[in-house]
């Protein structure tokens, strides 16, 4: 076999070999595609709780601002009992200015539990949102994995395909030849063999000297790049 059938070889061998690079990339990238998808997922039912438990705290300091006015009514209800009871104009005094700084608290307490009703509102408006924002992300995002693994089959499919091309290719590639590709192949990231652009190696960019271009032209043996180590052909 020439030099010239080899690189045909070699050329078709290296498209075949792009497209498997490219797709098993693609396949690598599924993963964190998906757990990028789960950790929105999850931070949207973090907002959810968050919001679930905000509107708990309220609720709660609500309950204890209610027993508190309770406990003020009591109270205000068994001093108001011992006004009946008093025998001195003191005593009387005392219990009735008791009475009034109890209701003055009770006062206070009841403005306290009308804002917390009012946060109580907002803090529930504010976790329906958060529900319906998580349930509306959650419908993309099972749409978004299904989606992904439709496109999953359809790599490996194609995946696949290009492998039974390539097994195709091989034997026209002696064993010498295709063990140095493949070392370049996978230590150069799926890119053995390029074009000369211009006067430039494809794939590192190097000035070519015009005698190296002139033996790549001749095709009387494979010729590399020195720099990055990659075989080199002409297009025409």
């Amino acid at each position: 076999m020439s030099v010239a059938e080899l690189m045909l070889n070699l050329i078709e061998l290296q498209a075949v070999d792009k497209e498997i690079y490219d797709l098993k990339r693609r396949l690598d990238e599924i993963p964190t595609r998906i757990k990028s998808l789960d950790l929105e997922l999850e931070n949207a039912n973090l907002g959810v709780k968050t919001k679930d438990d905000e509107l708990k705290t309220v609720q709660l300091k609500r309950k204890e601002k209610e027993i508190d006015l309770e406990t003020k009514e009591n109270s205000i209800k068994k001093f108001q009992s011992q006004l009946y009871q008093v025998k001195t104009n003191n005593e009387y005094n005392a219990i009735d200015k008791e009475i009034g700084g109890m209701r003055a608290d009770k006062s206070l307490l009841e403005e306290e539990i009308l804002g917390i009703f009012d946060k109580i509102e907002t803090a529930e408006k504010n976790l329906a949102e958060a529900k319906k924002a998580s349930a509306e992300g959650k419908k993309r995002i099972d749409s978004d994995k299904s989606g992904i693994e439709i496109e999953k089959k359809e790599i490996e499919v194609k995946l696949a395909e290009f492998q039974e091309k390539r097994k195709a290719i091989l034997p026209m590639i002696d064993k010498e030849t295709l063990a140095r590709y493949e070392r370049i192949l996978h230590g150069k990231n799926g890119l053995a063999l390029v074009p000369v652009r211009g006067d430039n190696c494809g794939g590192c960019f190097v000035h070519l000297p015009p005698q190296v271009i002139n033996e790549i032209r001749i095709k009387e043996q494979i010729i590399y790049c020195e720099r990055c180590a990659r075989m080199l052909f002409t297009e025409e």
